[in-house]
């Protein structure tokens, strides 16, 4: 019997995947996720499998090493220990992914162990998102261990050992619904507009070289800044780093304003949408409807039933409805949090619309 509250490590997860020290590493993951040329050839079922198995094995190795740190404080090293020399750490991978990213925007391999790009569905593919999702979880340790350490894996000798289980798979969830939901969405994209506009691929190996490198090159900075404050505490503040919390912090408010569960809810209740879309091409009639029931049912209980279409219908259409007020905010306010966020996401939506448009005009010419 589960005698404890699940919705606030759910949300620690969440959280945990956008924050500080490892908030460029979300971008980085997507950018390596959409870089890689060995999906634009397959069909969608394959490519919700893809999605799903690379989202899955990053969250597992994530929370495998922050089991592990729990562990290891619990028993060998102490928490001021890790907290030390994981600025190092950061420095060493953000030296690492700028070649990779570098490589790959100029169409060079840079062969680094544990992390090959480009690969295909093979096991050595999966090796190098599970060293992603411990380069992940390393980076995010010096933000994120205080808290794990005393909500998640304090929580066994608090609570026992089964209410200290679900309490880790519930952060294993909240961030899984994060990264899952993001690569399957972003591999579908890739996906559809690969079928109709394939001069824009070698635009999305750009971006996710570009994303890389960036990514790369912050966590330099991020730990180099670490690693002074470390020596002296009164170390000034660095504007890079400054900006990149500031985006951070007000995404982490966002989420606490909208409510962790609510969140995780929506998110994943788009994974079981894009799953069955995906797999629908794949399946005979009778599972196919199958899925379709229970993805639909999904959808009545959750978005009609207990939230009344407030949990993503009506904040979408909220949301398109206040879009054209936002980007006349672009040049008012140039410099607010999400003028980055809403610009890169009208840019998506549109080349979608239009590769969908071109398509369907496409077919009715055939």
């Amino acid at each position: 019997m589960i005698d404890v509250s699940l919705a606030l490590p759910f949300t620690l997860g969440i959280v945990t995947t956008i924050n500080p020290c490892g908030f460029a590493m979300l971008p980085t993951w997507l950018g390596y996720f959409l870089g890689r040329d060995s999906a634009d050839g397959e069909d969608r079922p394959e490519q919700v499998l893809r999605g799903l198995s690379v989202s899955l094995t990053l969250t597992a190795a994530f929370v495998l090493v922050f089991g592990a740190l729990g562990l290891a404080v619990n028993t060998v090293v102490s928490e001021e220990a890790v907290a030390t020399r994981t600025p190092w750490i950061t420095v060493a991978l953000g030296a690492l992914f700028i070649p990779v990213g570098l490589g790959m925007l100029t169409g060079r391999t840079v062969r680094i162990p544990f992390f090959k790009p480009g690969r295909g569905p093979s096991n050595t593919e999966m090796w190098s998102v599970l060293g992603f999702g411990v380069s992940y979880a390393v980076v995010s340790i010096g933000c994120s261990a205080p808290i794990f350490l005393l909500h998640v894996a304090g929580s066994f000798g608090r609570d026992g050992i089964v209410d200290g289980i679900a309490i880790y798979l519930a952060f294993a969830a909240g961030m899984a619904a994060v990264v899952t939901s993001l690569t399957l969405s972003l591999a579908m994209a890739r996906g559809g507009l690969a079928r109709h506009l394939r001069l824009l691929l070698p635009h999305f190996d750009r971006i996710g070289a570009v994303a890389l490198t960036m990514g790369g090159t912050y966590l330099i900075v991020y730990g180099i800044y670490e690693i002074r404050v470390l020596s002296d505490p009164r170390t000034p503040s660095n504007p890079i780093v400054d900006s990149v919390t500031d985006l951070q912090s007000h995404l982490t408010n966002w989420t606490a304003h909208v409510g962790g569960l609510r969140l995780g809810l929506a998110l994943w209740l788009v994974v079981a949408t894009l799953v069955g879309w995906g797999l629908g091409p794949a399946l005979t009639i009778r599972p196919r409807r199958w899925l379709w029931s229970m993805v639909s049912g999904t959808w009545v209980v959750a978005e009609g039933l207990i939230h009344r279409g407030d949990l993503i219908v009506i904040p979408v259409g909220r949301l398109i409805g206040d879009w054209p007020a936002r980007i006349g905010n672009w040049t008012e306010d140039p410099l607010r949090w999400a003028t980055p966020l809403e610009a890169l996401l009208t840019v998506a939506v549109a080349l979608t619309i239009w590769a969908s448009a071109r398509g369907a005009i496409g077919s009715r010419r055939r």
